[in-house]
């Protein structure tokens, strides 16, 4: 019975909604704003990729050239004729020129459909022994004058857009039926009415979502290879978008049990999505913005210049002792740069860098405890918001999460720290001044890329699986409003 009345209205949804062309015209967008969005994202990934490339080329490139000038002195007799700070025998020349290696931050094929923190946080940067420098002068950098719509990517289509075409689609199931004048037709039939409008959005539900997904797994697949279907990422991605789209269904559901008009209906939903995708989030980010402060980058760079200063009040007469005044660096007195120039540059690079490092870190512990504090309060607030908790959820599963940026950034420190260490040695310890080798050249640390988009740290499941709750509530609510309607 059940089976042959769920085929009978499934007959009836495919039908009406055929008739006034409400099905082509609503799948039509759907069809538009997804490939849209996908090329979009595909995009932005392919560019990715082929940086990447640039700077593989680039690093080998820089790898050979420093071997090769290094040999040329060995054969030469250590003798280089050019100038002398570029000799790539001193270990402080090849630690500014050649030395630096690019760390990187693979992408993730899901990266397509998130932008999340990739217009704000550097995917790569070439690491210095005194800095990080994020590279601005490749080609990747877009024109800001043509970024005037933000990203446009898939996670905006389906957490802001897509709830809108889904109003469209369900917002008068029961309305419509008092409008045309067949509500009192279906109150004299032997079916409940309530269950009947349940089995009608339950169709138009799976039409939706079939349709979704049916265009966006293939279309995906085709932009950025199928690799990403055997990732569980990928899978709850899945789950969560369909259960986002379910909530939006059981609040229609709500809203039409209150036996208004079409009109009512559409501007209350209307209202609900305002709400819960745009004024909530908005709030939240405000209070909590006030409640953790974030310090200013202007106080990192303070607290550099005061530590180093307060170094060179404090230990400077040694520093100049031992480098300046030092007979062997001979920095006062030469009139001509020197082999112990070269050296003694070497351990004030060495000495401050390490001042600035420590002097760094401590504002640095500051400004990242806030902005992790913020998330956690965020968390706590998020049930407010499905349209809040997808964006964290898409961003954290296609792998440009605010947290998976900062445990990049995170990795790179440690990089550089352990190439100081590599380099450092070389620069201020040794008894020759000229002690940098093929063999050290070789051995200068690398960067092992990889891909950040592990999401364990997010509690995804039991997130989405109280929404789940939520969304079952809000469905059991209109259900029994609608099982004591009377007009």
């Amino acid at each position: 019975m059940s089976a042959s009345l769920f085929g009978v209205l499934w007959r009836h949804e495919l039908t009406s909604l055929y008739r006034n062309r409400v099905l082509v015209v609503l799948f039509s967008l759907v069809l538009v704003v997804l490939l849209a969005a996908l090329w979009a994202g595909s995009s932005q990934w392919h560019t990715q990729q082929r940086t990447l490339g640039r700077i593989r080329a680039h690093r080998q490139e820089m790898q050979d050239s420093l071997v090769q000038r290094i040999r040329r002195v060995e054969a030469h007799g250590m003798h280089y004729p050019g100038f002398i700070w570029d000799d790539p025998t001193y270990a402080y020349n090849t630690a500014r020129n050649e030395g630096p290696q690019y760390a990187v931050k693979a992408p993730f094929a899901l990266q397509a459909l998130a932008a999340g923190q990739s217009g704000v946080q550097p995917f790569y940067y070439k690491v210095y022994i005194t800095k990080k420098q994020q590279l601005v002068h490749e080609s990747e950098i877009d024109n800001s004058y043509l970024q005037f719509v933000g990203a446009f990517d898939f996670a905006f289509v389906v957490v802001y857009l897509l709830p809108l075409l889904l109003i469209v689609f369900t917002y008068n199931v029961v309305s419509s039926e008092r409008e045309q004048g067949t509500w009192v037709l279906l109150k004299t039939s032997n079916q409940s009415i309530a269950r009947l409008t349940l089995m009608r959005l339950g169709i138009r539900y799976g039409l939706f979502t079939l349709f979704f997904w049916a265009v966006v797994t293939p279309v995906l697949a085709a932009l950025v290879g199928p690799a990403f279907l055997a990732t569980s990422n990928w899978w709850w991605l899945v789950v969560a978008v369909s259960l986002y789209f379910a909530f939006w269904v059981a609040l229609a559901l709500l809203v039409n049990s209150f036996s208004l008009s079409s009109n009512l209906n559409a501007l209350t939903l209307i209202f609900l999505w305002l709400v819960l995708g745009l004024l909530v989030p908005a709030l939240l980010q405000f209070g909590l913005d006030r409640a953790y402060p974030i310090p200013s980058r202007i106080a990192i760079t303070s607290a550099e210049r005061d530590a180093i200063n307060r170094y060179f009040e404090r230990d400077g007469q040694t520093l100049t002792k031992e480098v300046f005044s030092s007979p062997r660096t001979l920095i006062r007195q030469a009139s001509v740069v020197t082999p112990g120039m070269v050296y003694g540059y070497g351990v004030i690079v060495y000495k401050s860098q390490e001042i600035k490092d420590q002097a760094t870190q401590q504002a640095e512990r500051q400004l990242y405890g806030q902005i992790e504090q913020q998330q956690a309060a965020l968390r706590g607030w998020q049930l407010m918001s499905p349209a809040l908790l997808l964006q964290e959820t898409l961003a954290a599963l296609a792998g440009t999460h605010w947290q998976q940026f900062n445990h990049f950034s995170r990795d790179v420190d440690a990089f550089r720290y352990h190439t100081q260490r590599f380099f450092y040695p070389k620069m201020a310890q040794e008894i020759t001044y000229r002690t940098f080798t093929v063999a050290d050249a070789e051995a200068i640390p690398q960067f092992r890329p990889r891909v950040y988009a592990d999401y364990h740290w997010l509690p995804i499941g039991p997130s989405w699986l109280l929404y789940a709750g939520i969304t079952a509530t809000v469905l059991g609510v209109g259900y029994r409003r609608l099982l004591h309607a009377t007009r």
